[in-house]
């Protein structure tokens, strides 16, 4: 009986721990997020914007998406529009103005962005 209780908290401790890192991590980033926010970006006239108006323009984007033409819609996740907008504003000056020109330069300097800083 001794020799049980020791290792049923073990186990229980392991199982809260797993736990509890599976909901505390950061979801797998998804590249629609960096689409929205160079849309938000063009729509606000490509002019600095801070956090809070892109993130509140990201929610407007995905929601009018999901409502008028999307078929396969993209939930909401407000922990990923953050990461994103990150990315946008970690992006160089030189970046930035390249992104200004339009939303598909806006992807590819996201893009690019990110993997210049995964290589390091």
């Amino acid at each position: 009986m001794k020799k049980i209780f020791p290792l049923s908290a073990i186990i229980i401790l392991v199982i809260v721990a797993i736990t509890a890192w599976r909901l505390n991590r950061t979801p797998v980033h998804d590249p629609h997020y960096d689409a929205t926010v160079c849309a938000a970006v063009d729509i606000l006239g490509k002019k600095p914007v801070d956090d809070k108006e892109l993130l509140e323009r990201i929610r407007y984007i995905i929601t009018n998406e999901n409502n008028s033409y999307a078929v396969d819609q993209v939930k909401y996740n407000a922990t990923l529009a953050q990461v994103s907008v990150k990315r946008y504003q970690a992006l160089s000056t030189q970046q930035k103005t390249f992104a200004g020109q339009n939303i598909d330069s806006c992807i590819q300097a996201m893009a690019a962005g990110a993997a210049e800083k995964n290589n390091q």
